[in-house]
């Protein structure tokens, strides 16, 4: 009797324990990778960003892998920011620190621990939890997972010891949260300009920029393609543009390279960019030359030589007809 009841009070245990300390179900996991191969001095952190759709209250959980190749044991620490849009276009997001963005996602993210260590070769598996409140508005809300690395605490001391003024390196990578809250939401971009960073080339590869403004709340998820044409309007290259993202309130640039050597005249490109939404396409075009002038001068200066040649000959050698003999 006392046997059963110390198994039920057991499974009582262990059911109540797992529903309210799920972490404790979910639990992070090192792995010892076998093929890591040599000492790269860098760690690999993925994936580098996660989208998902979510309602009021509902909570997910996605998992960050972490893999130390810098060659021996390190102390690695979790942190979590905000980030937003640019209006550079160079910069693609910008990390607030501690400041609070526009569309806060940081108080949601919970990552099971925010410390830890790796050998070389190992690699962690991350639990992190989103939890979106009940009263949250739709729209988007974006946050970022920091990863820093240090030397662990007696290497640290170790190297004090030796010089005080030894500069220690810290590593950042950072996996970025894209998340949409459900409903109706303010949804505006287009695409503001196409262009070549030059209207002639000598040769391939010539380069093309896409410049995305999104004026919305939320995120988009451009895509399209461009496609090229010669003089006589055939089309000869279609190059796909791979969905990128564009903060709200953010201008984003898009570089493409058409990487093709051998080309001579006149071409038009023409883009056509989805918004990611409502399936509304945008259209531009663009004309520029491509004409290889160092191939053609050598060949015109190889036409002169060999007229100035013939010239010479014609110039220097008489051509006597043969009379005939008297008889």
């Amino acid at each position: 009797m006392k046997k059963k009841t110390y198994v039920i009070s057991l499974g009582l245990f262990v059911f109540f324990g797992f529903a309210f300390f799920p972490f404790y179900a979910l639990g992070y996991q090192i792995q010892d990778l076998e093929f890591t191969g040599p000492a790269g001095g860098d760690f690999v952190l993925g994936p580098g960003k996660s989208e998902l759709w979510m309602d009021p209250g509902q909570k997910i959980t996605k998992e960050i892998y972490v893999t130390n190749r810098i060659g021996k044991t390190m102390d690695f620490k979790i942190e979590i920011e905000d980030f937003r849009g640019s209006t550079d276009p160079e910069r693609t997001v910008v990390l607030l620190g501690k400041e609070r963005g526009p569309y806060s996602l940081k108080d949601y993210l919970h990552p099971e621990v925010s410390r830890f260590t790796l050998n070389h070769g190992e690699r962690i598996i991350l639990p992190v939890e989103i939890s979106i409140p009940q009263d949250a508005e739709p729209g988007g809300l974006y946050g970022a997972i920091l990863v820093t690395v240090e030397p662990p605490e007696t290497e640290i001391k170790g190297e004090e010891e030796k010089t005080a003024s030894q500069v220690r390196i810290i590593s950042r990578l950072g996996t970025l949260f894209f998340v949409r809250i459900k409903g109706d939401v303010e949804a505006e971009g287009f695409l503001q300009s196409f262009r070549t960073d030059k209207n002639f080339y000598e040769k391939g590869p010539v380069s093309f920029q896409l410049l995305f403004e999104n004026k919305g709340s939320i995120h988009l998820v451009p895509y399209g393609m461009i496609e090229i044409r010669n003089l006589f309007g055939r089309k000869i290259e279609e190059i796909e543009l791979d969905a990128w993202f564009a903060m709200p309130d953010s201008l984003r640039e898009r570089k493409v390279e058409w990487k093709r050597g051998l080309l001579f005249g006149l071409y038009t490109a023409t883009t056509k960019v989805n918004r990611g939404y409502e399936n509304i396409i945008d259209e531009k075009s663009i004309k520029f030359w491509v004409i290889p002038w160092k191939i053609l001068l050598a060949g015109f200066v190889g036409l002169l030589v060999i007229i100035w040649f013939i010239v010479w000959i014609v110039g220097h050698f008489e051509i006597r007809r043969k009379t005939p003999l008297a008889s």
